[in-house]
């Protein structure tokens, strides 16, 4: 399935990773519960980050991508995504999904006596994510040390700052032996490749509003022309420009949301060009135009 964008604001740092916001100042965990309803467009733009994350799914199904690879998840199992990897979620349809995502950063566990269990995770040769079942007992123990950093970050109750950092712990030295454990290969990914991705996928982030050719994707990757439509292929299972469009078309809905733009002030600001183009595009993306878009949120 070509997912399409999630509205969802991506600020990028110089590396072209994603500045995440975290729920405290200084403390680089982040814990939210999140509704399929908020994501209107039926997927999370893709991104990628320096910190490892964690997606319980509470209620529901949905489907999640890492590295170009496609799975489902299923009520009660939790996707570990790998530092650097390239992700993102999505579902095939419209039904009730409620799901926890936890997220926190490597520089947590920099003591040196954590090191060799660290590297054992987001090391060389490391699987670019794993899928944790509840029906295995040290899988379901993992999921449920995440969901309890998850609860204790989000209730924040006096010295949940301790409860934090032995959780975080306990996690990575759980996950490392479900790693070892794991008795099917896991997914690795060519780096080379990766590293261009997250080049060209940093591009569009930060020049989506300015004309954009196949040419400028490719060289922003360091890749020929059909070397960039491959990776694009491989990663995220479409063509650069339509990543471009519909990147564009996930920004629009921000806009539209807020609803303190004009039609044409939101085409000119997503880089369509024109108002008749963006509603065109809008249509064929969404299935309805902007001003009915709008409408339907303010309703």
């Amino acid at each position: 399935m070509a997912a399409r964008g999630f509205m969802y604001s991506t600020e990028l740092l110089d590396d072209k990773s994603e500045v995440l916001d975290y729920n405290y100042e200084n403390i680089p965990v982040k814990a939210t519960i999140t509704k399929q309803e908020e994501a209107p467009l039926l997927s999370i733009v893709n991104h990628w980050h320096n910190d490892l994350e964690f997606v319980y799914v509470a209620d529901g199904e949905m489907c999640y991508s890492v590295d170009g690879v496609q799975c489902k998840l299923k009520k009660g199992q939790m996707i570990f995504v790998n530092s650097g990897r390239m992700h993102y979620g999505y579902w095939e349809n419209e039904y009730k999904c409620e799901f926890q995502c936890t997220i926190f950063h490597p520089g947590m566990t920099e003591a040196k006596y954590a090191k060799k269990y660290m590297d054992a995770i987001s090391g060389e040769n490391t699987p670019s994510f794993m899928i944790l079942h509840p029906e295995i007992i040290r899988e379901k123990e993992l999921i449920d040390l995440v969901c309890r950093l998850n609860k204790v970050m989000r209730q924040a109750k006096d010295g949940f700052e301790l409860e934090m950092m032995s959780l975080i712990y306990g996690i990575i030295k759980q996950l490392g032996a479900c790693i070892t454990a794991a008795p099917e290969p896991m997914s690795y990914v060519d780096a080379k490749k990766l590293e261009a991705m997250h080049r060209m996928i940093g591009f569009v982030q930060q020049q989506y509003q300015q004309k954009i050719s196949l040419n400028e994707i490719a060289m922003a990757g360091l890749v020929s022309r059909s070397a960039c439509c491959q990776i694009f292929k491989k990663f995220l299972a479409k063509s650069p420009v339509e990543y471009l469009t519909e990147y564009r078309v996930s920004k629009s809905v921000e806009l539209l949301m807020a609803g303190k733009n004009s039609m044409t002030d939101i085409a000119l600001l997503c880089g369509f060009g024109s108002s008749s183009y963006f509603a065109e595009t809008f249509h064929k993306v969404l299935g309805c135009t902007p001003t009915e878009y709008r409408a339907k949120c303010g309703k």
